[in-house]
């Protein structure tokens, strides 16, 4: 993969700038795992309580919430140096830190989060998670003989179908094996409850089928996405410009006004309007109303964002979220052992 000059920018730092707050942290809690005397405390209700009320690091996770989440598993984590959820929480929330967008992870934090994740699966070795974290890093990492051979022993032991096939299609995608990691990422579906990464897999989806070069397939993939996770400006706006490049104008513009209700200060879809607002003076047209989307109209069924005059007009409810279930924490994933 070729990076662009942001990319190379953000490659340069030699600690990224959103990781940076937590980084002395993560050393000291190093070299405090160094000790014996430490490592032998165990104060397990206090390290369960210390994750109380935090959700597993995210895609969509806020920079200001991935902060709170590792200063939080550090402290779990001296409370109780034996809690692989905490271990868990603090690898994931660590390899966020280091992104900069889909396909561009910065090496630092990738490389101490790798060994909390190590931890958590030595802790928890039949538990999804932990092996999702892991895996996750080593392949951002590119160490793909590596992820083979533990995607082949996660499959193998089967005690984790859900986390197998997400895995194996982010693996497959970092290889460029778009068809395959499709196909993979439709079979993990049947595995997550939870609507906001079921949008995400939706979205990811979506993105291979772009790669390949099959825009109208695409489309569907990102219907979902907005179905099931609803309000998202990132997945929004990524539709909104597919529908741009597939000539449906209408759509596009839309689709970045939805966008721009969700987040106004969202710079990729304020962009997108100047451009949008350039073109419709150029072509002596008016800039549209709020309108619906052919996929409403087509279906009958309701995106988030949805005009209410539109709504009447097409005689439809408002969208309203899934009744799926909620996101597993990790404390209560690792004590029952869910994916």
């Amino acid at each position: 993969m070729e990076l662009n000059a942001e990319q190379h920018a953000f490659m340069r730092q030699k600690v990224p700038v959103d990781y940076a707050p937590v980084r002395p942290a993560v050393e000291e809690l190093r070299a405090w795992l160094d000790d014996p005397a430490n490592v032998a405390s165990r104060d397990a209700v206090a390290s369960k309580r210390a994750l109380v009320g935090l959700e597993d690091p995210e895609a969509h996770t806020t920079v200001p919430e991935l902060q709170r989440t590792a200063t939080a598993a550090i402290e779990s984590i001296k409370a109780d140096p034996n809690n692989p959820a905490a271990y868990f929480m603090l690898a994931r929330a660590l390899t966020e830190l280091g992104r900069f967008d889909d396909e561009t992870y910065h090496p630092a934090p990738l490389r101490d989060a790798l060994e909390f994740a190590e931890k958590s699966t030595e802790l928890a070795p039949r538990v999804g998670k932990a092996w999702r974290a892991l895996i996750e890093i080593q392949i951002h990492l590119h160490r793909d003989e590596m992820v083979a051979d533990m995607l082949r022993e996660v499959g193998t032991q089967g005690f984790a179908p859900g986390t197998h096939a997400t895995l194996s299609a982010k693996f497959a995608e970092a290889r460029k094996n778009y068809d395959e990691a499709i196909d993979w990422y439709e079979r993990s579906m049947g595995y997550i409850a939870e609507p906001t990464r079921r949008a995400e897999t939706y979205a990811a989806q979506g993105f291979c089928f772009i790669k390949m070069g099959r825009k109208s397939e695409a489309e569907r993939s990102f219907l979902m996405a907005l179905l099931e996770g609803g309000p998202n400006p990132w997945i929004g706006h990524n539709w909104s410009v597919l529908k741009f490049e597939l000539a449906n104008l209408q759509g596009a513009t839309e689709l970045n006004r939805r966008v721009l209700v969700w987040d106004m200060g969202y710079a990729p879809a304020i962009d997108l309007k100047n451009f949008l607002i350039e073109h419709y003076n150029k072509v002596q047209q008016p800039y549209p109303p709020a309108t619906f989307l052919q996929e409403e109209q087509l279906r009958g069924i309701a995106l988030p964002g949805c005009d209410q005059a539109v709504l009447e007009q097409l005689n439809l409810p408002e969208w309203k979220p899934p009744r799926r279930g909620t996101r597993a924490r990790a404390t209560r994933t690792f004590r029952h052992g869910l994916e």
